[in-house]
């Protein structure tokens, strides 16, 4: 008997990891992966009004994720890697294909520094997470992360808009000066938090 009842237990046990990625939460976030892909095709094909459209139902997304993680109790230890994972491939991908095109404000070199900060940045977080030590978003992380978007948004705006107000432009710029201001600023900031533990990993291994 205690083997058979040992039997039944098994297919239950691996069926709830599967349930657990599944939730809302974690669904909203894999459909703003595939949104991605929309978003960059559609600038590709200079569609700007699509572009910047699908680009925001993703941002919008990306609130509505952590808001239905804490509401129904469904954060997930691989919810809290793959959500900000999406998010960079999906503002990076935009950054890059905007850098391409003339008078978006947006050079090679603040392209550069927003990958290179989000590549470190999430490595760093699946290291420290991948030994059980929490990575949670600072304040500063969720503002770097709200200019990036609206720095995104505006320049689809303005590509769409073709001739926009000087005002617009203006403000495009400024989203995406203070966009990379804070992606250094936090990138930083995530480094001296972390120092400590990377102190202590570093020491263990000795």
């Amino acid at each position: 008997m205690p083997p058979e009842s040992a039997a039944v237990a098994e297919p239950d046990a691996s069926a709830r990891p599967a349930g657990r990625f599944w939730n809302v939460p974690n669904t909203l976030t894999v459909a703003r992966l595939g949104l991605s892909v929309f978003v960059f095709a559609a600038i590709s094909m200079e569609w700007y009004g699509w572009a910047f459209a699908l680009f925001v139902v993703a941002a919008l997304s990306d609130a509505l994720d952590g808001y239905f993680a804490r509401l129904l109790n469904q954060d997930t230890p691989l919810g809290r890697q793959l959500d900000p994972l999406i998010d960079k491939v999906i503002v990076a991908g935009a950054y890059i294909y905007l850098a391409t095109i003339p008078g978006t404000g947006i050079f090679p070199w603040m392209v550069t520094t927003i990958v290179v900060r989000e590549l470190l940045i999430q490595g760093l977080r699946s290291l420290l997470e991948g030994q059980g030590q929490a990575f949670g978003a600072k304040m500063v992380g969720k503002l770097k992360t709200l200019f990036q978007c609206l720095s995104v948004s505006a320049a689809l705006l303005c590509l769409w808009l073709a001739t926009p107000h000087q005002n617009l432009t203006v403000l495009r710029d400024a989203f995406t000066w203070i966009a990379v201001f804070l992606t250094i600023y936090s990138g930083a900031s995530y480094l001296w938090g972390a120092g400590p533990a990377l102190r202590g990993e570093a020491a263990r291994r000795r």
